[in-house]
């Protein structure tokens, strides 16, 4: 199901990016990375994303303003928040900026997988927004 999505990790962290990288290549999936919002911003005018993974604290921009400057122009796009900080952000905070998921580290490949298999399942079923349901993964 993911092989045929194109997959955007915007993370400041290299080991995560190299992490992931991995992972999704050995899966056979399209995984492009950047380290900032910046990079994100001309990639996602460049080419259309299926799947959005940002990182909540870039090096330039916080990954909540990234997504909501996005939001527009990737409206279709699965978005995921990845937040060590899951406190601070709130399910109001995220649902207005148009993210479908927080996920909060750490986290493994196998868990970004099936977040993005399970989001990616409903909207087989039904394409209108309002079907969409909002979902928080997390380690306890």
């Amino acid at each position: 199901m993911l092989t045929e999505k194109k997959m955007l990790l915007v993370d400041g962290d290299e080991g995560i990016r190299k992490s992931l990288s991995l992972f999704f290549g050995s899966r056979n999936c399209h995984l492009h990375t950047v380290e900032n919002a910046t990079q994100a911003l001309i990639a996602t005018e460049k080419e259309l994303f299926d799947i959005i993974i940002c990182e909540q604290l870039l090096p330039d921009m916080n990954g909540l303003n990234f997504f909501e400057i996005i939001n527009n122009r990737c409206y279709e796009t699965i978005k995921i928040l990845i937040t060590s900080y899951g406190n601070n952000t709130t399910f109001e905070d995220i649902r207005e900026k148009g993210i479908d998921c927080l996920l909060t580290k750490p986290f493994s490949g196998d868990e970004v997988e099936a977040t993005m298999v399970r989001l990616i399942k409903p909207r087989h079923i039904s394409n209108t927004p309002n079907d969409r349901g909002k979902q928080q993964v997390s380690k306890q």
